[in-house]
């Protein structure tokens, strides 16, 4: 359930910019309320943990 301070965004399927080789880094746009654009950067650690959750997020239909 959000809090009324979460921000909701939707993934437009764009690709992930890359912003730097060392250390890693990227950007990813999201669609957020009111269209609003949000750039959303990410790590590689953050990105192997989202990798994670995604698949036990998909995951979990299987289960049910």
């Amino acid at each position: 359930m959000c809090s009324v301070d979460t921000i909701v965004a939707e993934y437009a399927g764009y690709q992930i910019d890359l912003v730097s080789r060392s250390p890693l880094l990227g950007s990813i746009e999201l669609s957020g309320q009111d269209d609003e654009v949000i750039n959303l950067k990410i790590s590689k650690s953050d990105a192997e943990r989202l990798m994670s959750e995604l698949a036990r997020f998909i995951a979990a239909e299987a289960n049910t």
